[in-house]
């Protein structure tokens, strides 16, 4: 029964499984004689994933501070916000500001939250800019103390909080401005948070000192006794001429409460910043994560003691500004933030260099790359007609029947070769050339075997 099939009927899939099949080949051809290319390709690829890093750490440790203080409020502020992202976040408790410095230089931690002021010797850290104020509250019993600062300090008993807290470091700095030491006055008490503000609401210490953001759990359960005050520091602007990285932050008239209206005058008071701070080292995609995070939880929680621009910014230059920073402050979030993983925008935001300098060397070469499959049997072609030259020529050389009949098995044996050789696609035209060519020097034997047999 005759078939009705066109055997020149289109068959798109057909074609497609061609195209696949050929691919494959192309492959694997290329994998078997360029393997020095492919595995240098490999390695080039490999060196530049190593040197940019593109996954991040499962795991950051951060360096908080006192319980209830604005570090550690900070710190799970920070937490939640990585759980978020897919990142855990361990929080490393300390004595404060000045300790976390010293735990992010011994390694112990990779990130710190820190305050202004305080500085570094090491150059392996950098700072991600300031994310919100921290005043010094002088909470105190009792009246008269604006009369009489001087006063007040060389004899009442004021908690200045731990040695390596931020609270004793901003205190200690003071001091000296007065000509005050903490080695020549007793009424100085280094006590925790926590054993300050018990000590304070018993009445058994005068006053207590803090730096800690509205956020601090600590500041909210003092300004809940009615009978402790705040300080006023009329001087608070003198301080912030005298100390670079203090500015004046202003604690509104009833901004507490307006039954009754606490506090009942607006009351200023000297403030430094509240800094993060991590190591050089640190992954690029968590120093940005680490910089939205900043921004976005200063938007939902909405700072009290804010400033013009807002926060997160980079207003202490105690130390250096990480170069990741730089460039969120300059240029803002990532362009493909919102449609990839921030560790993925991360590695596209750095690696955008390498790819247009790849695709400068690489464009040129796209020209020529429809044709990579054809170089392996353009080669293969070029070999063929050279054999045929050879055997054309030792065939005009050749005296006997003998030697023709050897090049006539030599030219068996390319013909052999050659309907074995791999046809990619677009190929076919030349393939079924050459077997033609050879088919022509073939005819040319038979008839040179043919002369000498009548000549015998």
């Amino acid at each position: 029964m005759k078939s009705n099939k066109n055997p020149l009927h289109a068959n798109q899939f057909e074609h497609y499984r061609e195209l696949l099949s050929d691919e494959v080949r192309a492959i694997r051809i290329m994998l078997r004689h360029d393997w020095l290319w492919v595995l240098l390709s490999i390695f080039g690829i490999l060196v530049v994933l190593f040197l940019l890093k593109p996954l991040p750490p499962e795991t950051v440790v951060l360096a908080s501070g006192q319980p209830n203080s604005s570090l550690d409020a900070w710190a799970k502020r920070y937490q939640k916000y990585f759980s978020e992202a897919g990142v855990k976040l361990e929080i490393l408790p300390s004595n404060g500001a000045q300790e976390n410095i010293q735990l992010l230089e011994n390694g112990k931690v990779e990130a710190a939250i820190s305050q202004g002021g305080l500085t570094t010797n090491s150059d392996a850290i950098s700072s991600l800019g300031s994310i919100g104020y921290m005043p010094l509250w002088l909470f105190y019993r009792g009246k008269g103390v604006e009369d009489d600062p001087h006063g007040f300090l060389s004899n009442a008993n004021i908690s200045i909080n731990l040695p390596g807290s931020g609270t004793h470091f901003l205190i200690e700095t003071l001091l000296k401005k007065h000509e005050l030491s903490l080695e020549s006055h007793s009424n100085f008490l280094e006590l925790s948070s926590a054993e300050g503000i018990k000590s304070l609401l018993s009445g058994k210490i005068d006053a207590m000192a803090l730096v800690a953001g509205m956020e601090s759990g600590n500041v909210h359960k003092i300004i809940e006794d009615p009978s402790i005050k705040i300080y006023d520091f009329q001087m608070a602007h003198a301080y912030a001429n005298l100390i670079d990285y203090l500015e004046v932050v202003t604690l509104p008239k009833g901004s507490l409460d307006l039954n009754p209206v606490t506090p009942n005058r607006n009351i200023n008071m000297p403030a430094t910043s509240t800094v993060l701070l991590v190591n050089d080292d640190l992954h690029p995609a968590i120093q940005y994560l680490f910089l939205k995070a900043s921004k976005d939880l200063n938007k939902r929680y909405k700072p009290f003691f804010n400033r013009p621009g807002g926060f997160p910014a980079y207003i202490d230059q105690s130390i250096q500004e990480s170069s990741i920073a730089a460039r969120f402050y300059e240029k803002g979030l990532f362009p493909l933030d919102h449609y990839l993983p921030f560790w993925l925008a991360s590695f596209m935001e750095r690696i955008w260099f390498y790819l247009l300098a790849g695709l400068a060397i690489i464009y040129p070469l796209m020209r020529f790359s429809p044709r990579y499959r054809f170089v392996h049997f353009q080669l293969s072609l070029n070999r063929a007609y050279v054999i045929m030259k050879s055997i054309e020529e030792q065939l005009d050389a050749s005296s006997s029947l003998a030697e023709i009949e050897a090049q006539e098995a030599a030219l068996d044996e390319l013909t052999r070769s050659a309907k074995s050789l791999w046809v990619p696609e677009g190929g076919k035209e030349a393939y079924y050339q050459l077997l033609q060519n050879i088919g022509v020097l073939m005819d040319q034997i038979d008839r040179l075997k043919a002369n000498r047999k009548l000549l015998a």
